[in-house]
């Protein structure tokens, strides 16, 4: 059981550390004075942040599930039921994948008209000044 968490601690710690991408700025305190303060437009670049990171991690899982119900599909040798339900672990992933790709294009899209400075586009960065 030792051996388990240890192999966790290993492979989650180094994961929470690139999270420090995801927060846009870093305030200082400098003769009891707040400099590079964190404002509206740099929460907004945090949501998207943060957006974009579980897109890319759900992504990832998305194709991990469709490789395996694709060989739990390519294993069921005349077992209709498991072929079913391996088609059916497929279009769910890929139906839910691209439910998530709406919604991240409706946030960035939403997040591009309320910054001003923005340009519109889903590959264009929030403009803070």
């Amino acid at each position: 059981m030792a051996k388990v968490i240890f192999f966790f601690v290993l492979l989650v710690f180094p994961a929470l550390s690139l999270a420090a991408g995801i927060v846009p700025c870093d305030p200082k305190v400098v003769d009891g004075k707040m400099v590079n303060e964190c404002g509206f437009c740099e929460f907004g670049q945090l949501i998207k942040n943060g957006f974009d990171w579980f897109v890319l991690v759900s992504g990832v899982f998305v194709v991990l599930t469709i490789v395996v119900a694709g060989l739990w599909m390519g294993t069921a040798v005349g077992n209709v039921s498991a072929k079913t339900g391996a088609r059916k672990i497929i279009s769910t992933a890929i139906v839910g994948y691209m439910i998530l790709l709406a919604s991240w294009m409706i946030v960035d899209t939403f997040l591009k008209l309320i910054i001003p400075g923005s340009e519109y586009g889903v590959w264009n960065a929030l403009m803070c000044s």
